[in-house]
């Protein structure tokens, strides 16, 4: 009798470390859903993503690169051989337009609204490009829509936008890198355009919090200073300068053609490209980044400057 209870519970133990063991390798297999098959497995943690801008010292984009062409500086370590090389253009786009509308801004807000309008009619927009407003001002956001701006409400809702209260700007791009995650695809371009006097005042996040959602999502900042030119320059001006040098997009001073800058920007996204390649060395945490030129000293490139290993 004793025997057999000894084999007893030499069986649920049995049965308890074979159903653990089943556990652990099912959830060291890294799965997503998927809408042919139930699942399907994702891209290796180790693998990293970059998209990157390329243009002479004119400022006109490179429209054929090669991968030889290019060198990647990640933590020191030169990475030469990419798993993957395309033009950004094969990629879907996410993009999220930020509109500042505390009351620093409150007599730019109609012109703001206008161009943004404009811009969304106007565009030629791919199949399945993604486009969402955000609105910030006071103590909360307004997100007026959501990757679908391009519908007929959308002008309805800018219409009744209204400047008011202070400016949670670092909060506003953190919340605009959480709609990016929401939508997150591997294979789409996300970005931000953002229109402010790049004036925070309340924020519960910091500009490093701000830069590093933007970074790690790959997320180019694309600032449209919205003061009045005839101001003058603060310190909001760097503000917007080094949200976009950190993050590969790019800041435009006050006084712009607006319509002409929001297409620049389409382009600029449009004419880039996306490289992938495994991790160096498989060290985890922060790893500046940094795109280089093999062959024509006078290729310039804008990037993200750093990223997580840890995202």
């Amino acid at each position: 009798m004793q025997l057999s209870v000894q084999l007893s519970t030499q069986q649920r133990i049995a049965a308890f470390l074979s159903a653990l063991l089943l556990a652990v390798l099912l959830n060291s297999i890294p799965l997503v859903a998927s809408d042919e098959t139930g699942y399907t497995f994702r891209s290796s943690a180790n693998e990293v993503r970059l998209a990157f801008a390329a243009s002479d010292r004119q400022g006109r984009v490179i429209k054929e690169l090669h991968p030889s062409d290019v060198a990647v500086a990640d933590n020191g370590a030169i990475i030469r051989h990419f798993k993957s090389f395309r033009p950004a253009s094969e990629s879907t786009l996410d993009l999220v337009i930020l509109l500042d509308a505390s009351d620093s801004l409150e007599s730019q807000i109609p012109a703001e609204i206008a161009d943004v309008k404009k811009f969304i009619s106007d565009s030629a927009w791919g199949e399945r490009d993604r486009v969402s407003i955000l609105a910030f001002g006071g103590l909360k956001s307004m997100l007026i829509c959501a990757r679908s701006c391009n519908a007929q409400t959308t002008p309805i809702k800018l219409s009744t936008l209204r400047a008011s209260g202070a400016t949670p700007l670092y909060d506003a791009l953190v919340e605009a890198a959480q709609i990016l995650e929401q939508s997150h695809d591997a294979e789409a371009r996300p970005a931000m355009i953002l229109f402010s006097d790049g004036m925070d005042t309340i924020s519960m996040h910091s500009m490093s919090e701000a830069v590093l959602a933007a970074e790690n999502l790959q997320a180019a900042i694309y600032c449209v200073n919205a003061r009045s030119k005839k101001s003058a320059q603060d310190r909001g001006d760097a503000v917007l300068d080094q949200l976009a040098g950190n993050t590969g997009g790019l800041s435009f001073p006050p006084g712009q053609n607006v319509a002409s800058v929001l297409q620049a920007v389409l382009e600029d996204l449009h004419g880039g490209y996306v490289l992938t390649y495994d991790l160096p060395g498989q060290t985890a945490g922060q790893h500046s980044v940094r795109i280089l030129p093999t062959r024509d000293p006078r290729l310039q490139f804008r990037s993200r400057l750093a990223y997580d290993a840890n995202q």
